[in-house]
């Protein structure tokens, strides 16, 4: 049986990787009796599919994750006894059933949006317009990569736009696409237009195919 997960991720868990994920989802399996079917051969692993990484330090509404499961159990005994296993900053919304002959998750995501929360109350809206519309004219926005590689993040930028005030602080709606081997990310976009890591929270609204 394979399972697809859609739950948020908060605050608690921001700085929680990929990796260290995966690993808490394997173990509030296994905490919730609820036996993972594991990979073939020398190396046996879980099979439990991300969808696109979520960056350190971001939150989100809405990630996905495929896990292949040993017994057919109804949705809703799943997810009552993983309720009460998972990490707080983790939260379950949804559980589906899904063909498992579907393909990964991450090869079938188009795009992600974001909205982008600047913390600092003395942003005004009409700076943060200048401050798009001038990353908007760029032809192209060179980033580097952690690895040193460098890239144009212009053509990853779907749309960006400043929007009205929530709690007397300004936020930003982005789309990016989220290919492999074709994604943007948030931070890079606030970076180029000279907004330090302090200044905004990202929060991720979900991924689309």
């Amino acid at each position: 049986m394979r399972i697809r997960i859609s739950y948020k991720k908060g605050y608690p868990i921001r700085f929680t990787s990929a990796l260290d994920l995966h690993r808490i989802w394997e173990r509030s399996f296994r905490r919730a009796l609820i036996k993972v079917t594991y990979s073939k051969g020398f190396h046996p692993q879980p099979r439990i599919q991300l969808g696109i990484p979520l960056p350190l330090g971001f939150i989100s509404l809405d990630e996905k994750v495929d896990i292949w499961i040993e017994e057919s159990l109804l949705l809703d005994d799943i997810n009552r006894q993983l309720e009460q296993n998972l990490p707080v900053g983790l939260e379950i919304t949804s559980i589906q059933e899904i063909n498992i002959s579907e393909k990964a998750l991450s090869t079938q995501i188009q795009h992600s949006d974001y909205q982008i929360y600047l913390m600092d109350e003395s942003f005004s809206t009409q700076i943060i317009k200048e401050r798009i519309i001038s990353l908007l004219n760029e032809k192209e926005i060179i980033r580097e990569k952690r690895n040193g590689k460098k890239y144009d993040l212009r053509p990853l930028i779907v749309s960006i736009k400043s929007n009205t005030e929530i709690q007397g602080k300004p936020y930003i709606t982005l789309r990016l696409l989220s290919q492999q081997n074709r994604t943007g990310r948030a931070d890079e976009v606030m970076f180029a237009m000279g907004y330090p890591i302090t200044d905004f929270i990202v929060e991720r609204i979900g991924s689309y195919t």
